[in-house]
């Protein structure tokens, strides 16, 4: 095969112990941090769980993380300044965001490792049979480049990068076979300085250091995190992956296969939305393959895409992984 894309959403990264936008304050990290952030955990308690009937352990039941950071820039708005503000004290409202990027950086990153191997069927065959191979992610979490880096061999010379389209200082790309689109950004990219950088995962400490200080308030930079709000596309960090989008719907222009391993293509991901609607409109020839356990996300994908060019196994990741050469060839 010369050209796929993968596509990967929370659905990936879940059997590897990161949690979903709705179970996101649920995670042991996350917990540990509200425990210690009596401002965070308050603000989350009074203004969004108690008023609901609910609390951090139903917090799955109620507001995502997307929908509270929603509200937020709700009452921002100047048409609606009539209303009293949510968060009424100086730099509340700032902080208040802060906290929970680093709640989020918490609850994906901190305790989570990629052992399992869940992705390393699938990026082995994309390696050896795939010409030119796009991933695309929305998580923020390390999960892909993580699998990616370490399935390359067990000797660190036999390991390497996928290629990025963005300029990201401190990153060495490998193969050029494979590109790496990270589209929401992600906790280990980080813009300082007018540029953008990449802080190594694992026992590197860079990465660490950074949440630290920003956590304090004592740094110029900030992660490249797209905001996690219905409001996500007019912030300012998009422009920073705009070519990241670009190349997305170039490569889904042409691939021969899109493969979308566990993601939902909520209704606030409208970018996403329309590329994957341009790109199936477009692109004839191209099968789609979805892999997904949820009844309501593959009958998504079936209302959108029919049925002549579409796949849907109603499976968990975990539970194929080691088929998903075969599935992708066709030979199941």
């Amino acid at each position: 095969m010369d050209k796929a894309v993968f596509i990967l959403g929370a659905g990936a990264s879940a059997p590897f112990g990161v949690p979903t936008l709705l179970n996101v304050f649920k995670d042991h990290s996350a917990r540990a941090y509200l425990n210690e952030n009596e401002f965070l955990r308050t603000r989350l308690a009074c203004l969004f769980w108690r008023p609901r009937g609910h609390t951090l352990d139903t917090s799955n039941e109620t507001l995502s993380v997307e929908e509270i950071l929603t509200l937020v820039r709700d009452f921002e708005k100047p048409a609606y300044a009539f209303a009293p503000p949510m968060l009424p004290e100086d730099g509340e409202s700032d902080r208040f965001k802060r906290d929970l990027y680093v709640l989020i950086k918490k609850a994906v990153y901190d305790h989570k490792n990629t052992q399992a191997g869940y992705l390393n069927p699938i990026i082995g065959h994309a390696r050896a049979n795939i010409k030119q191979s796009t991933w695309a992610t929305f998580n923020w979490d390390c999960i892909f480049e993580a699998s990616y880096y370490y399935s390359g061999g067990s000797h660190p010379f036999d390991r390497c990068n996928p290629r990025v389209v963005v300029d990201l200082q401190n990153w060495y790309s490998g193969s050029q076979r494979c590109t790496y689109l990270k589209l929401h950004g992600g906790i280990n990219w980080w813009y300082e300085n007018n540029s953008l950088h990449y802080l190594p995962f694992g026992s590197q400490p860079a990465l660490n250091e950074k949440w630290a200080a920003y956590q304090h308030g004592e740094t110029g930079g900030q992660p490249v995190i797209l905001e996690p709000s219905y409001y996500k596309y007019s912030d300012p960090v998009y422009e920073l992956l705009r070519s990241q989008w670009d190349y997305f719907v170039q490569r889904l222009l042409d691939a021969e296969l899109v493969v979308i391993i566990g993601y939902s293509l909520p209704e606030a991901d409208e970018e996403a939305r329309r590329a994957l609607s341009i790109g199936f409109q477009s692109n004839r020839n191209a099968r789609y393959l979805v892999i997904d356990p949820m009844e309501w996300v593959c009958g998504r994908y079936k209302r959108l895409f029919g049925t002549s060019r579409l796949r849907t196994i109603q499976k968990p990741i975990e539970e194929v992984y080691e088929e998903l050469p075969d599935l992708i060839e066709g030979r199941q």
